[in-house]
């Protein structure tokens, strides 16, 4: 009995059997046709909502992990009022949607969204990148983040203070020779335990070569407003691709007051 005929003979095995059992066996046979129809749609509405559109970007921002439930249209407008963006012309857009886990627990879909954030970046789409600061830290590993330094001034780093994220860019050039030289010994290169990560506000004066590569959006009232990271303190950094690093420290001082 090929696979067709056996489906048939479960189907007739199921007539007055209930809404369960049939519910049950769609679920057996159909559940990954289901998922690949449903990420079809998602994928055709957001090409159609791209090429209906056809304006460029303002500011292009993606929060990742926020949780939201609100939306991000309020947001959008609000900014563009603030900066003047006519959004006839240009568009703001803000990405509270995307999740992805900081240990890959997310399989297929953590690569998916992997690939489509690094497609972004490599188109210069993506300007600001902010998500919960074990994942952000991931993503400053591979320098994926604008020093800051080009943007800010000393004064202005200055006066923010402690909501400044530093990396210490000697021990990431230590971390990739470590991983090159492991593989070229045939070893096998393991992540540090996500489980236990802790995060902790390193000072730049103990760092041997310290970057300014974030800015800790901590107490934001308007991430509070728009039910963004309730319970995490994001971090938010400029894409090192984006070609309007203004727009973009704009948009993350915009979110600091």
């Amino acid at each position: 009995m090929n696979i067709n005929e056996e489906k048939r003979s479960q189907w007739q095995a199921l007539k007055g059997m209930g809404f369960k059992a049939h519910l049950e066996y769609f679920w057996d046979y159909y559940k990954i046709h289901t998922f690949v129809a449903i990420f079809s749609i998602i994928m055709l509405v957001m090409l159609v909502r791209d090429i209906s559109s056809n304006k460029p970007y303002a500011l292009n921002a993606m929060f990742v992990n926020a949780a939201s439930f609100i939306g991000s249209d309020p947001l959008e407008a609000e900014f563009a009022e603030a900066q003047g963006i006519n959004t006839d012309e240009e568009e703001v857009y803000i990405d509270t949607t995307t999740s992805l886990s900081a240990d890959g627990a997310g399989g297929q879909m953590d690569y998916t969204t992997m690939e489509r954030i690094y497609a972004m970046i490599a188109a210069k789409e993506l300007d600001v990148f902010a998500a919960d600061p074990q994942l952000f830290e991931n993503f400053t590993k591979n320098e994926m983040f604008l020093d800051l330094r080009d943007v800010y001034s000393e004064a202005e780093l200055e006066a923010l203070g402690d909501k400044v994220y530093y990396i210490d860019y000697a021990e990431v050039i230590k971390a990739k020779e470590e991983a090159e030289k492991a593989l070229a010994n045939g070893e096998m290169v393991t992540a540090e335990d996500e489980g236990n990560y802790e995060f902790v506000r390193r000072d730049p004066a103990e760092m041997e070569q310290p970057i300014p590569m974030g800015i800790i959006l901590e107490d934001s009232q308007k991430l509070t407003d728009y039910e963004c990271y309730i319970g995490v303190t994001p971090i938010a950094g400029i894409a090192a691709s984006t070609e309007r690093p203004e727009v973009s420290k704009a948009f993350i001082d915009f979110l600091l007051k």
